[in-house]
């Protein structure tokens, strides 16, 4: 078994935004959550077809929805997860503390002052990443993220070790 790194690396406020705003969208067209969200937009279809059908035209209240849920979409991808993303990195020491992170054919290995853990392959409950992380989630919920420049090139290791063990992209 090859083992890859350590790759020291530190995460910062912008990289927290950006794996947070991957992981709310990933949570807004997943399990429950994303079986409400299909719900609503299907019955803003249907509110719509309905008053095109009953008065030739959109009512005050349907043209109300067709313009609310998209700005509310917009508004929290644009400012609330960013927001949510800037007081988890600002709140958490630990998430703003110097790390490492290593691999091998079966584990994940994170380092920082705080300590160690050993993460088998196997436990973790799947990956996704964004064009400047690597999110390596332990629950639906949990995650950690790995800049994908400390990696120094590789990121495709490492997500090629997640595949060749089983671990599901999220």
């Amino acid at each position: 078994m090859q083992t890859h790194g350590p790759y020291p690396y530190q995460v910062n406020e912008d990289l927290v935004v950006e794996a947070m705003r991957r992981h709310m969208l990933r949570r807004l067209t997943t399990g429950l959550v994303g079986r409400l969200f299909i719900a609503v937009l299907v019955l803003l279809a249907l509110l719509v077809v309905l008053d095109l059908v009953a008065y030739g035209r959109l009512s005050g209240t349907a043209i109300a929805f067709v313009i609310g849920v998209p700005a509310v979409l917009a508004i929290n991808h644009l400012w609330l997860v960013p927001n949510l993303g800037r007081r988890q990195h600002r709140q958490s020491a630990a998430l703003r503390l110097p790390s490492s992170i290593a691999w091998d054919g079966a584990t994940v290995h994170f380092t920082s002052e705080r300590g160690e853990a050993h993460v088998p392959f196997a436990d973790l409950h799947g990956w996704d990443e964004t064009p400047g992380t690597v999110l390596l989630y332990q629950t639906e919920m949990f995650f950690n993220l790995v800049p994908r420049a400390a990696l120094d090139g590789e990121d495709a290791a490492l997500i090629a070790a997640l595949q060749a063990a089983g671990v599901k992209r999220n």
